[in-house]
């Protein structure tokens, strides 16, 4: 049972390869931008003798190698319950096969790093504060436009729904 498991598991991984690369290329991106928010950070509480942001911003490296690790090992998951899901739910029904769903369940982890990646951007470019719900909004704009270009009729219904939501 392990064996045609396993075998099944690493077929999925084998297929989803390039989509891993980019969740390791995404993740070391969110490294760079997280240590250069920081040390923008650290420097400000510096200049305004903050001790207690002096102290939140200072950079720890321990923890940031173990936080990469684990956002890692966490998208590895995201990608095997996605499988899982797809082998016990999504197949039998007849709606696809399991790699759609480890796809689903990978770019779930890809948009989170993508929207932590804008947030460092936007302040260490522009010290901007852009939360998470900002960032989540723009990027459902941005898939919504790709979709009306694809499809013009599930695009419009799509840009209600955003301009009902908003």
């Amino acid at each position: 049972m392990w064996t045609v498991l396993g075998g099944e598991m690493l077929n999925v991984v084998y297929e989803l390869r390039y989509m891993i690369l980019l969740s390791a290329i995404l993740i070391l991106a969110d490294l760079w931008w997280g240590h250069s928010d920081a040390m923008k950070r650290y420097a400000k509480a510096e200049m305004n003798d903050d001790r207690v942001g002096m102290e939140k911003y200072r950079w720890r490296k321990s923890r940031a190698i173990r936080r990469t690790a684990n956002k890692f090992t966490d998208y590895l998951t995201f990608l095997l319950i996605g499988s899982f899901l797809g082998l016990a739910i999504i197949e039998p029904i007849g709606l696809g096969n399991h790699v759609y769903s480890a796809i689903v369940g990978l770019t779930i982890g890809c948009l989170a790093e993508i929207a932590s990646i804008i947030g460092h951007y936007f302040y260490v470019k522009f010290e901007v504060e852009f939360r998470i719900s900002d960032t989540w909004k723009l990027l459902v704009h941005i898939f919504v436009k790709i979709v009306k270009i694809k499809n013009k009729d599930i695009g419009k219904a799509l840009e209600e729904v955003e301009q009902e939501t908003k």
